[in-house]
């Protein structure tokens, strides 16, 4: 299916419209970028009520900050990852920290209470559960299991168009590839191997959860930086 990709940044995250035969959303931005979701569709000639689809990649408050609003408010089907879905729907708790550095583990030690603070978000249902294999119908997407950030993260890939929606899996900030923000992440291993998957599909074009899109020869790049960071750690 053709489509159009519109790039819509927040303030350090991103989200994607998608406008052609389906109006999509891949993700939602920080709770205060819903103004700037808005603009992206009226400069489509659309609104809020087009919008058919939201898929999200994981669970956390900058990909989900304006799922709930924009659910009540277009009637739009959503769909993520099995394992992260009860965080999305608020019906577990997730850990706001994470041991992958020092700074996920000073950060440990505060009180949940100052994390929440900035990471709220109002829960919203989802209603497609993925765990990786399913195609997204509507749009010719394969479903890509992506953990590591996430227990539950996911991506979408379209194999014909060589382009995927990766998450926070790697980042690309000033045309440099990164991990995702290891405070905030759940296994290393995880995510090596999802950056493994993420090479080994010829992808020309990747459109990650923080920074530029990742092109020409995304899938090269981000196994050529997947070798080389693995390789620093093991030493």
């Amino acid at each position: 299916m053709e489509y159009e990709v519109t790039h819509i940044k927040g303030g350090i995250e991103n989200a994607y419209l998608l406008t052609g035969g389906r109006v999509a959303l891949v993700d939602t931005l920080a709770p205060k970028g819903y103004s700037r979701i808005t603009k992206a569709l009226e400069a489509n000639g659309l609104s809020v009520s087009d919008i058919e689809l939201i898929l999200i990649t994981h669970h956390h408050f900058d990909h989900v900050g304006n799922l709930a609003r924009l659910k009540e408010e277009s009637g739009a089907t959503v769909i993520a990852g099995a394992g992260d879905a009860p965080f999305i729907e608020g019906t577990a708790t997730p850990e706001l920290t994470g041991g992958l550095n020092r700074l996920g583990k000073v950060m440990a030690r505060l009180p949940r209470s100052w994390i929440e603070s900035y990471q709220k978000f109002q829960p919203a249902t989802v209603d497609l559960t993925v765990k990786g294999g399913e195609t997204v119908e509507e749009l010719g997407f394969e479903v890509l299991p992506l953990p590591g950030h996430t227990a539950g993260g996911v991506g979408f890939l379209d194999r014909e168009a060589k382009q995927a929606f990766i998450g926070d899996i790697v980042a690309n900030w000033l045309g440099r590839p990164g991990m995702p923000t290891l405070s905030a992440s759940e296994s290393l291993e995880q995510i090596f191997a999802s950056q493994e998957l993420l090479a080994g599909l010829g992808l020309e074009t990747a459109y990650p959860g923080h920074g530029h899109v990742i092109e020409p020869g995304a899938s090269k790049v981000i196994g050529d930086y997947s070798r080389k960071k693995r390789a620093r750690l093991m030493k």
